[in-house]
């Protein structure tokens, strides 16, 4: 393979684009491979490149464009933002999974003895004596807010 350029090649190049050949060029293009090969990729670029500027691509307006590049980054940074609190609510969920299942059968015996004792048979019936109870209202009030913090979590954004 040669290192040194053809001196044919600028020419070479000028008439690949504009398609007028003089006979002394073509004869070099047809004997020399470097210059066959630059006309032959010359070529194929103008045809290309004419197909283009023949197609009407519309392009989306720049301020959208910026404006959702904007957005994104926004959505980036808040993401990076709260990764921290998210760890911590994840973690703080899966520790109050984990003592809601330790203390799961001793609950069960204090929501069935609190509600061993509703009459559902008169029609005023009075509250069970466990109702007031802050242990049960406790743990209810945690349960529902467990399940609402689950569901902020895992919630799906449409934004």
């Amino acid at each position: 393979m040669s290192t040194k350029p053809c001196p044919y090649e600028d020419a070479v190049n000028l008439a690949a684009r504009s398609g007028d050949w003089s006979p002394d060029l073509s004869a070099h293009r047809d004997g020399c491979m470097t210059c066959a090969e630059l006309s032959l990729v010359v070529a194929a670029l103008a045809a290309d490149a004419e197909n283009l500027s023949n197609e009407s691509i519309a392009l989306p307006d720049p301020g959208l464009i910026w404006m959702r590049s904007r957005l994104a980054a926004r959505e980036r940074k808040f993401r990076r933002a709260t990764r921290g609190i998210v760890m911590v609510q994840r973690a703080a969920m899966a520790v109050a999974a984990a003592i809601g299942l330790a203390f799961a059968p001793g609950l069960w015996n204090l929501v069935k003895g609190a509600f061993a004792g509703l009459s559902f048979g008169s029609p005023v019936a009075g509250l069970p004596r466990a109702a007031g109870s802050p242990l049960l209202v406790l743990i209810i009030s945690l349960t529902v807010l467990g399940l609402l913090a689950i569901s902020e979590l895992t919630a799906t954004s449409e934004s």
